[in-house]
């Protein structure tokens, strides 16, 4: 179902407002949005209540400012790899590395959005995460359908789900996440090697992702 992509609400450049997300940012994903307080954040953040009210309304403009700060950062590495002049397999390699490198948790922040958000401020997030993200997601894998290098029976909207969910779950396998000891190193190079090969035993003996080109 194709997005309206509205603009973004400012997000406001000022250091001290910068610090104040940062700070939130870490408070919700090590606690959850319920369990954090305004004043745990003034706390943290070294800061005053109304300094705090002077940049966001309330908890979840908060929320929902840290939320639009993570999608906007990686907005451009991804869309600039969409038009890159490089084999499909190493820019889909670059974009694993862009959604792996990220600190947080992204399925614990749209869990935390879609548990504890109004409409308003989900309907604002689920824009940002559409544009930023998944439409450059999107466009990658309309050119790897047409190349026939996945099924041409996938939506393109379906394979960048795919790709993004084992994005996530290989950024909860890679250090310094818990599950790291369990299952030893992962990549980039080894997750789209295993997204468009999938983990079955290759009949061919030399296959690897970088053996693939568009």
């Amino acid at each position: 179902m194709e997005q309206t992509l509205l603009p973004d609400p400012r997000i406001s450049d000022s250091p001290t407002a910068l610090r104040i997300l940062d700070v939130a940012a870490q408070l919700f994903m090590q606690r959850g949005y319920r369990a954090v307080s305004i004043n745990d954040i003034i706390q943290v953040a070294g800061i005053t209540k109304p300094t705090l009210y002077y940049y966001f309304s309330d908890k979840e403009e908060l929320f929902v400012q840290m939320g639009l700060r993570v999608l906007a950062a990686m907005h451009q590495p991804l869309t600039d790899l969409v038009g890159a002049d490089r084999p499909l397999n190493e820019r889909l390699q670059a974009m694993a590395t862009v959604l792996m490198d990220y600190e947080g948790d992204m399925r614990m922040m749209r869990h935390e959005m879609m548990e504890h958000l109004g409409d308003a401020a989900r309907a604002r997030l689920s824009v940002a995460f559409y544009r930023h993200l998944f439409a450059p997601l999107t466009r990658v894998m309309d050119e790897a359908i047409a190349a026939g290098l996945i099924r041409s029976d996938l939506s393109a909207a379906t394979a960048a789900m795919l790709f993004l969910s084992l994005c996530e779950t290989f950024h909860e396998m890679a250090p310094p996440n818990p599950m790291a000891q369990w299952v030893g190193s992962v990549s980039p190079s080894l997750l789209v090697d295993l997204f468009l090969h999938g983990v079955g035993q290759s009949t061919t003996p030399n296959s690897s992702a970088g053996a693939v080109q568009a």
